[in-house]
């Protein structure tokens, strides 16, 4: 098995490559005026978020205040899902939604957001013709997940727990890096666990 631990010191990430599969360990986070955001992958890499020559973005982030307002976001597809806690998403004159654990809304950034409740959830933006999906998924200890990672860059974020997917075991936080379609795959929970998998479509 070859193991080829880097990292990139502009950002202090880490990540370590198994056999083609690259397991990201460190991330970003910074503030924001209700709690905080964490970055997760962004595409391409060295691109900015500030500077939006991004194509797409994951992130998670802590709402820590019942009331926020999003930033407008021209040009960006966005998908929200809850991990913890609940939201209720108001996009004016478009749709009403409430979320709970793994619910997620599919809006544009370009609409006028206010969220309302405290959670933490997991954000996954488009632009420039990049599509994506998104899919939570809870699982109690020793129980088994088959899933197809059929996106042209797929991720698998364990937000807690203790997972093993072919072999490679994630822990509290990890991130998951395929750069290519792979089906069959088979998770097994070593704990109670919750995850979130993304498959990129078009990029």
């Amino acid at each position: 098995m070859k193991i080829n631990p880097h990292a990139d010191s502009s950002h202090g990430l880490k990540e370590f490559i198994v056999n083609n599969y690259r397991i990201k360990k460190e991330h970003h986070t910074s503030k924001w005026a209700g709690g905080e955001t964490t970055e997760l992958y962004i595409y391409p890499e060295d691109t900015q978020y500030k500077k939006g020559d991004f194509l797409f973005r994951i992130s998670s982030a802590t709402v820590e205040i019942e009331e926020s307002a999003f930033t407008p976001l021209p040009g960006v597809d966005r998908i929200l899902m809850v991990l913890d806690g609940q939201m209720k998403l108001e996009h004016e004159n478009h749709h009403t939604k409430l979320l709970a654990d793994l619910d997620s809304d599919h809006f544009s950034g370009e609409w006028t957001t206010l969220s309302k409740g405290k959670c933490t959830d997991f954000n996954l933006m488009c632009k420039s013709g990049s599509k994506g999906n998104v899919k939570g998924f809870n699982l109690i200890e020793n129980a088994e997940q088959q899933i197809d990672m059929d996106g042209k860059i797929n991720f698998i974020f364990l937000y807690k727990g203790s997972i093993e997917i072919n072999g490679h075991r994630l822990s509290d936080g990890d991130m998951l890096i395929v750069d290519s379609p792979s089906l069959n795959n088979t998770i097994t929970a070593n704990q109670e666990s919750k995850f979130v998998m993304v498959n990129i479509m078009h990029v």
